[in-house]
């Protein structure tokens, strides 16, 4: 192999799988946090976010244009009632159009340290400068 099993590390932020957030993809853009609390909250209790008290669903947008971009993250508070989402839902249709349902991969928590360095600022990615030495470096 070409050693890529070290990938997805680098720019400090490890992803890690969620176990009881899931990714939803295909979503039609005019679908609101109530289409989807009530569509995916038939098969498992919807989390509720204790400081805003409504239930934990994140709508994505696009950065340019502020328009939905058809996915969601939708928060169980169950584990099980999440994979059971996936298995359910996935490739079914939302209003007239199939869905991808997988799980959610979310920024691994830092380790114990809440605000502990995550490795130096700027300049961090000083691992790609190695390879320019072929520039006529004879």
């Amino acid at each position: 192999g070409r050693g890529g099993g070290r990938g997805g590390s680098f720019g400090g932020v490890e992803k890690v799988q969620s176990d009881n957030q899931i990714f939803v993809q295909g979503l039609p853009t005019d679908a609101t946090e109530e289409d989807i609390a009530q569509f995916f909250g038939s098969i498992g209790v919807i989390k509720n976010d204790r400081k805003t008290g409504k239930q934990r669903i994140f709508l994505y947008t696009d950065r340019n244009t502020g328009l939905p971009k058809g996915e969601a993250t939708v928060t169980y508070d169950d584990p099980s009632a999440a994979q059971s989402a996936i298995q359910w839902f996935n490739g079914k249709d939302f209003n007239g159009k199939p869905i991808k349902v997988s799980m959610a991969m979310i920024k691994a928590p830092p380790g114990g340290m809440r605000g502990g360095t995550v490795g130096p600022p700027r300049g961090g990615f000083g691992g790609r400068g190695e390879r320019g030495d072929f520039r006529g470096g004879r």
